[in-house]
């Protein structure tokens, strides 16, 4: 993860966006010598939230039963799963 000084991103605000927007990776700011914020882009978050909600519902289902009898069914779990390859296959566009 790239660590900005927070001086040099708010003076150099559309430059650090288009970073975030082309490497679809975290930047962390740091004011004072020590992290502050962790600053990301809408699109990447939402496909980072998707992806760790799945891994959740995976990890909540035992993994001596089926996943439909625990957390999420195989249907929830397709579509979602849809879901996030579309969102993938979009930004690859």
């Amino acid at each position: 993860m790239l660590s900005i000084k927070f001086e040099d991103f708010s003076n150099n605000y559309d430059l650090f966006v288009k970073l975030c927007e082309i490497t679809s990776e975290p930047v962390r700011l740091v004011k004072e010598g020590r992290s502050d914020l962790i600053v990301m882009n809408a699109e990447a978050f939402d496909r980072r939230k998707k992806t760790l909600d799945l891994r959740e519902k995976l990890l909540r289902s035992n993994g001596d039963e089926p996943i439909g009898t625990k957390g999420i069914s195989l249907e929830e779990l397709g579509k979602y799963i849809t879901e996030i390859e579309n969102d993938s296959a979009e930004d690859k566009k």
